[in-house]
């Protein structure tokens, strides 16, 4: 893959609006995406449009980026809150920063992935098929950003896990018809947008991005990825005193993780480390959080520091299929070892609330909401994803990866935390265990959620839970039958699949960080904006040739987790 640059960013929020500010000091250098990003990059346009292709739909997101001057700075007036990064190779008082404000975002609910055909259809992809539930989120998008910018915005449409299922052939198949589509449609304005940056993006790079956001608006790291915050050496011997934040993203296809896997190779030494300062606005109540640092030899973290991976199919959507289809499977070998239980079609389905029926390959599941036999069911199927087996391994591998031992804080985002939220909005037929819950929501221990599991998944489908389809405001009507096996799964992924320990409160459970929702999109926008300003100062026109090439995906080592993927309630 193609080296790039990185420069982060810094969240605040202030009436509604996203605003980041990197500083235009040079940055270091980074991993950057699957489509060679820097080659098409618009530098004459401010806007970014990126389309995050995932398994449920894809959703748009607009960002721009402001530069402005010591002066600008000081006279705008504006109420914005933001988080500044000066340039730390100049003077304070004449600082250049470049704000990057999200202008909006706007959904489709079709997957991309939709498209795709099955193997032995040889009927060509319709372009005009393909576009045509993409054009209002760019007539929106030309809605938002000035008309005499739209020829030069670059427009970046990566798909997540939806699209990896697909052979890649049809991957490709699918991404010809939509730029096809798309370019032919006369409403369509942004003409700078090219076919290579219609790609999908891998596990690793779509948890990469997301670290990215994830560290900065923690404050963990400042806008060259050095650390903000430093640990003593004493506070080092456990190894989990560390600052540096881990992730975990559950998906409907995919789930990805990442952490520090050696916290004594972190450059935690105390020596150079950059230290936050609130000063005061002249003008207005807003506090600048100054990130600038002086010192020549601060540590930077490297992606050799970091455990990353991504599991295909260990989405929750892929994961329930998995279970059907293993409820099935036994039946149909009880059927062989016993013919006389033909005709049966009815199959109790534990993992589902007391009395919710769902048809599947000519069988009736009917959920029995039975909270212990559903978790012997997700030991079993977590540790390979095609054949079940018993779990003997704990705490060490998931989907037919060994990981290294789990270590330090982390944010788990995304359908961790709309799932985990509804178990602790239903599951309140169990008081004790919901009240342990809510108390210490969002850093629970894993036992108090797994206390907290029969309370919702006991509860009656058709007298109770079907009447709560509004109780929950991360929660629709559609996906209210599913809670139960999600948050199963989840738990018993955190506790026997990855191996947090179950008095554990190591993990904080959110969908906003400062107000403000985390998600891989913005670490794109920002790698790609720092890639370009440094060859904008450095390289000129010439592209960046240093090529990287990536580990293999089961041990690899990067620095990356994923987040929201838009799979939202």
């Amino acid at each position: 893959m193609r080296s790039a640059l990185l420069a982060v960013v810094v969240l605040l929020v202030w009436n509604g609006s996203w605003i980041w500010s990197v500083a235009t000091s040079s940055p270091d250098r980074i991993v950057n995406g699957a489509s060679s990003l820097s080659e098409s990059a618009t530098s004459s346009s401010p806007y970014k449009i990126i389309l995050d292709g995932g398994s449920t739909g894809s959703r748009l997101h607009i960002f721009e980026f402001v530069t402005e001057e010591p002066e600008d700075a000081e006279n705008n007036g504006s109420s914005d809150v933001i988080v500044s990064a000066n340039n730390r190779n100049s003077n304070k008082n004449n600082t250049t920063t470049v704000k990057c404000v999200r202008r909006g975002s706007s959904r489709a609910n079709i997957p991309l992935s939709a498209f795709g055909r099955l193997p032995g259809d040889r009927e060509p992809l319709r372009p005009a098929t393909v576009s045509q539930h993409l054009l209002p989120l760019f007539d929106y998008a030309a809605s938002i950003i000035p008309a005499e910018y739209h020829a030069s915005t670059g427009v970046y449409f990566q798909a997540t896990a939806g699209m990896r299922l697909l052979e890649e052939s049809e991957q490709e198949a699918v991404y010809d018809a939509l730029y096809q589509g798309l370019m032919e449609h006369p409403s369509f304005v942004f003409k700078g947008m090219e076919r290579k940056d219609i790609a999908t993006l891998s596990g690793e790079m779509e948890a990469y991005y997301g670290a990215l956001a994830a560290n900065f608006l923690q404050g963990v790291i400042d806008t060259e990825l050095r650390l903000t915050a430093s640990v003593a050496p004493s506070e080092k011997t456990d190894g989990d005193n560390h600052p540096v934040v881990g992730a975990l993203d559950m998906g409907g296809s995919s789930t990805q993780i990442v952490y520090v896997h050696n916290p004594s190779e972190l450059p935690l030494d105390g020596s150079g480390i950059c230290e936050k300062t609130q000063l005061k606005a002249q003008d207005s109540s807003e506090m600048l959080s100054n990130n600038a640092c002086q010192a020549p030899d601060i540590p930077q973290l490297k992606d050799e520091h970091f455990f990353s991976t991504s599991y295909l199919s260990y989405g929750v959507d892929q994961f329930r299929e998995r279970l059907w289809n293993t409820l099935v499977e036994e039946r149909a070998r009880e059927e062989e070892e016993s013919p006389e239980t033909c005709g049966a079609k009815v199959i109790f389905n534990p993992c589902a609330n007391k009395g919710f029926e769902v048809e599947w390959q000519g069988y009736t599941l009917y959920g029995t909401g039975a909270t212990s036999e559903c978790i012997r069911y997700a030991r079993r199927l977590i540790p390979h994803p095609e054949n079940p087996v018993d779990m003997h391994t704990h705490g060490k591998v998931v989907g037919g990866v060994e990981h290294p031992p789990i270590r330090g804080k982390f944010l788990a985002m995304s359908l961790y935390f709309f799932s985990l939220d509804s178990l602790r909005v239903f599951s309140q037929p169990d008081e004790d265990s919901h009240r342990a819950l809510n108390l210490s929501w969002p850093n629970p221990s894993i036992q108090e959620l797994e206390d907290a599991l029969d309370g919702l998944c006991s509860r009656d489908w058709h007298n109770d839970m079907a009447l709560q389809e509004s109780a929950h405001s991360f929660t629709r009507a559609e996906v209210l039958p599913h809670r139960c096996l999600e948050t199963v799964y989840m738990v018993t992924l955190l506790k026997d699949g990855f191996g947090f320990h179950p008095t554990s409160r190591d993990i904080t459970f959110t969908f906003l960080v400062d107000d403000n929702e985390v998600e891989w999109t913005l670490g794109m926008a920002l790698a790609m904006n720092a890639e370009e300003r440094y060859e904008a100062k450095h390289l000129g026109s010439d592209p960046v040739d240093e090529q990287i090439e990536f580990h293999n995906v089961f041990n690899s080592l990067y620095f990356g987790v994923t987040l929201p993927p838009t799979h939202c309630c």
